[in-house]
């Protein structure tokens, strides 16, 4: 309701990092498997599946594509722009409830990953200066 249905194919980009953001540019997962590949010294991905939504982030700050999404299976997907997303949202709280849900779960990953880079590099800092 208020965006657009999408299939797509294994192997296809629906954005890579640093693409703008414009149009219908936050994804629902109906079925398939989407990953999310955010480039840090070394590709670190989150695997997302049906229920998930992703892409927000990017429309909220209206800044560039953070992260690369690629379909790893045959997906259908539900798309909205930030107005149909808002509106979409509202009526439907199971879409809100999910979308908390996948913010939580994708800060968590990150959070996890950055923690510990950072102990080590905390680490590494304190045994050069003894």
């Amino acid at each position: 309701q208020y965006g657009e249905q999408l299939r797509a194919e294994p192997g296809t980009i629906l954005y890579q990092p640093g693409d703008p953001v414009n149009g219908s540019s936050i994804y629902f997962i109906v079925a398939g498997l989407v990953r999310l590949d955010l480039p840090v010294s070394e590709r670190l991905s989150v695997y997302l599946h049906p229920d998930s939504v992703f892409g927000l982030v990017e429309s909220l700050l209206s800044s560039p594509r953070l992260t690369g999404a690629c379909c790893l299976e045959s997906t259908i997907l539900y798309r909205w722009d930030r107005e149909g997303f808002d509106l979409a949202s509202s009526v439907s709280w199971e879409l809100a409830f999910n979308t908390i849900t996948g913010c939580t779960q994708y800060l968590r990953v990150l959070n996890a990953e950055f923690s510990g880079r950072l102990r080590l590099a905390g680490a590494s800092a304190a045994g050069q200066g003894a």
